[in-house]
């Protein structure tokens, strides 16, 4: 993979969790003879605790120090694709055999080079690591493009590059080889990753949750890269096929069963509450969708300005018509004293249809606006936005066909409490979710509904776990509700 990613990978391990990740698979005893991998080893920190354990049970077991240093070279693997961490990795590794009085060997088999694109045919009895996490926007196309074509968990939608390491991973295992990864607790929810989901039901045994606990930030990578994602560790045993999935939070220290088989498309880790009551869907009352995507909304969103009866004047410089303003207001600034406006580039005709302005008549109405969207004109033409967004439109369409009705606003990121707010129809949110009401309900029984326990009860096993113990939900979660 492109040289580009290498500082975005580069995020290690910390000891307490690297001891953990061993034990939990179980590598402790009897060592000798099994082969173990680590696909993105680093400077080898993960490694370096492999190697004592290898060492130690060896001198346990009566080995010669000839004989430990014969099975080192046939038994650790280990892929880096980073010089200088692969430099590092072997370096660390030396000082390890040092301190048993081992002389320095050459670890044959760790290699230099790309994990994914390795064919090595070796089948290994365990598989341990941290893979890097790299979002599908951070992929150069070619990469994306390689990864589409070779990994099956990666055949649709904007996968992580984690996904393929996992697959390579269990595809490398002996038949009831172990395997201990530390990954993104979002691979359970993503919706990208539902085949991913399906690929390791048959082989997953064991999932301990950190939820809250940050085990990633910048004081653990030495390149500065802020990682604050929620982390498991998954544990797999190739073709185990077990009925049930142990699931452990460990900072709750609760442990709870579930049968594979009633795993759904995300996969809710709670004791399931079969209650018959619930036979509402919310999704058939209301209609929670994602609000407006400008796709830049450094262009369209005002904060800082004056005002006279026709114009604005925004601090930064230029004037906008106030006819092609509205209101607006994001989850964030609920309770804050902030005015804010939003350039809204269409109109609404007398049935309360959405209309689009002509290039040449919105031009010539608006002439203001549009030489002060003209200072984002770059940016605006960078933007990933739908086919026949005009340059002076919204990236995306979504959202717009109901964006004049009354609204009730919630973010998609919620945090001990839901928060929510009712919003004239004149307004148009530009964050979170939004949420209209139909058939015969109102706005403030869906704000009754979202505020209560069941309902964040429900969020506790449907959100995906962001910093702290904050929880990220979609307007699907909502939808889907049943009340």
């Amino acid at each position: 993979m492109k040289n580009d990613y290498r500082n975005l990978c580069q995020v290690f391990t910390p000891t307490k969790n690297v001891k953990q990740l061993l034990d939990w698979c179980d590598y402790k005893e009897n060592l000798f003879g099994k082969k173990i991998m680590e696909n993105s080893c680093g400077d080898g920190h993960i490694l370096q605790e492999v190697v004592k354990r290898y060492i130690e049970d060896c001198l346990k077991n009566k080995f010669s120090k000839d004989k430990i240093k014969e099975g080192l070279n046939k038994d650790i693997y280990a892929i880096e694709y980073d010089q200088e961490q692969y430099d590092k990795c072997k370096k660390n590794l030396n000082i390890i055999l040092k301190q048993y009085n081992i002389e320095r060997i050459d670890w044959v088999n760790i290699m230099h080079k790309d994990a994914l694109k390795s064919n090595n045919k070796q089948e290994f009895d365990f598989v341990v690591g941290n893979p890097p996490y790299i979002k599908y926007k951070s992929l150069a196309l070619e990469d994306r493009d390689y990864i589409r074509k070779n990994f099956e968990t990666c055949k649709k939608g904007k996968f992580d590059y984690c996904y393929a390491f996992i697959e390579k991973s269990i595809k490398s295992l002996k038949n009831n080889g172990k395997m201990a990864y530390l990954i993104p607790s979002s691979i359970f929810k993503n919706v990208f990753a539902n085949e991913l989901r399906e690929f390791i039901k048959p082989h997953i045994t064991k999932i301990y949750d950190y939820t809250i606990t940050k085990l990633f930030d910048k004081s653990t990578n030495d390149k500065g890269t802020n990682r604050l994602v929620s982390s498991v560790t998954m544990i797999l045993e190739k073709n185990s096929n077990y009925e049930n999935l142990e699931y452990i939070d460990i900072n709750k220290q609760r442990t709870i069963n579930l049968k594979k088989n009633e795993l759904e498309d995300k996969w809710v880790f709670k004791a399931k509450i079969k209650n018959k009551n619930k036979k509402n869907r919310f999704g058939d009352y209301f209609c929670a969708s994602n609000t407006i995507a400008t796709l830049y909304n450094d262009a369209y969103v005002i904060r800082d300005f004056i005002e006279d009866d026709k114009y604005i004047y925004p601090k930064i410089g230029g004037i906008i018509e106030k006819k092609v303003l509205k209101n607006t207001i994001s989850p964030k600034t609920f309770n804050k004293a902030v005015k804010e406006k939003i350039i809204f580039p269409y109109y609404y005709n007398q049935n309360n249809e959405l209309m689009r302005y002509s290039t040449e008549e919105f031009e010539k109405k608006f002439p203001n606006t549009c030489e002060y969207l003209r200072k984002f004109k770059e940016d605006l033409d960078k933007r990933k936005s739908d086919k026949s967004a005009k340059w002076f439109e919204y990236g995306r369409s979504q959202a717009l066909r109901n964006s004049s009705n009354q609204k009730l606003l919630l973010s998609t990121v919620i945090t001990d409490e839901v928060r929510t707010k009712i919003l004239p129809a004149s307004n148009i949110p530009y964050s979170g979710i939004y949420i209209i009401a139909k058939k015969d309900k109102t706005l403030e029984e869906a704000e009754k509904i979202l505020k209560s326990k069941e309902f964040f009860s429900y969020i506790e096993g449907k959100g995906i776990n962001a910093s702290g113990n904050s929880l990220r939900i979609t307007s699907k979660d909502i939808n889907e509700y049943m009340f």
